[in-house]
């Protein structure tokens, strides 16, 4: 679901999550008939004052009965399906067959790719319009110790980290945004912001597998010390504003998103190999990944937000 605040540029978002079921089909006509109810994981009903309600047991909304049926066929009537599935069909899978590769990989020094095709790499700049964009913030803790304890090593262990985990991004239909020296910030553009979203936390909690199960498993088999990281995600508008120095000659497309400086500032909150993600994203996935999220002490005035909220997803 979708309303417009008339006092933004941007759209505001809202979900609801809803059980299809199936109750007839008609092989000569090729039709189906379906009921769409409110998914009992997320809703339960309560009645105040002689009126019903639905509970959305994670927002604390209470959504009229009347209303809540009547959204359902106002969505529902001529919406577009939008489908963003990862090319990885089991992140322990790929996990698993990815380590024998990195450890072959780094003795031979000869690039053995997945199987699986990652999207293509796109500039961010390419698409210059104003958006909602879903943000990962993936840092290496520790890394200023480890590099100034054997550069060298470190320098090999972040080629490694930053090739693989570079390379989920991909399956997940994201791109890098821009490596930062200690990891890299990663982006979700699409346009069903349901399926953005979703697929931001499967790629968030599938990053942290790829770290437990093949990257730092290989890193030890190969002599590098294992690495810990943190990711933080949230999402929202985006602008790309261009940085020009006449004087100079630089001249620079940057993006500007309160949203990138919500992820990064998350990110710092994480204790080592933890995903957190903000308020906004909370808001807009599947009620699966809410089952998963617990809050978390967090500074909202960090992000000009004093009561802004943070999610640990496990």
């Amino acid at each position: 679901m979708e309303t417009v605040d008339q006092t933004s540029d941007f759209p505001l978002h809202g979900r609801m999550d809803f059980t299809i079921e199936k109750i007839r089909t008609d092989d000569r006509t090729r039709e189906a008939s379906f009921v769409i109810v409110p998914d009992a994981r997320r809703y339960t009903m309560i009645e105040r004052d002689g009126e019903k309600f639905y509970l959305d047991k994670y927002l604390k909304h209470l959504i009229p009965i009347e209303e809540m049926n009547n959204s359902i066929a106002r969505q529902w009537h001529g919406l577009p399906v939008y489908a963003l599935s990862p090319t990885i069909k089991s992140a322990p899978e790929y996990a698993a067959g990815r380590r024998p590769a990195i450890v072959s990989d780094f003795r031979t020094g000869n690039y053995s790719p997945p199987a699986e095709q990652a999207l293509q790499h796109k500039r961010f700049e390419d698409n210059p319009g104003s958006r909602d964009i879903a943000f990962l913030s993936v840092d290496i803790c520790g890394s200023s110790a480890q590099r100034r304890a054997d550069p060298n090593a470190f320098d090999s262990a972040y080629e490694i980290l930053l090739r693989e985990l570079g390379t989920v991004v991909g399956q997940f239909n994201g791109a890098i945004l821009t490596p930062t020296g200690d990891g890299f910030i990663a982006f979700v553009d699409y346009p069903a912001f349901t399926s953005q979203c979703d697929a931001t936390i499967d790629l968030g909690l599938s990053l942290l597998v790829m770290m437990r199960d093949s990257v730092n498993p290989a890193l030890k088999e190969v002599g590098l010390s294992p690495l810990g990281i943190r990711i933080g995600a949230d999402f929202g508008p985006v602008r790309i504003r261009h940085i020009e120095i006449p004087a100079t000659g630089f001249s620079q497309a940057e993006v500007a998103s309160d949203a990138l400086n919500r992820a990064v500032k998350i990110e710092k909150s994480c204790n080592p190999n933890e995903f957190r993600i903000g308020r906004r994203l909370y808001e807009l996935v599947h009620v699966q990944w809410l089952e998963r999220s617990t809050q978390v002490p967090f500074d909202g005035a960090s992000v000009g937000i004093p009561c802004y909220k943070a999610y640990r997803v496990n």
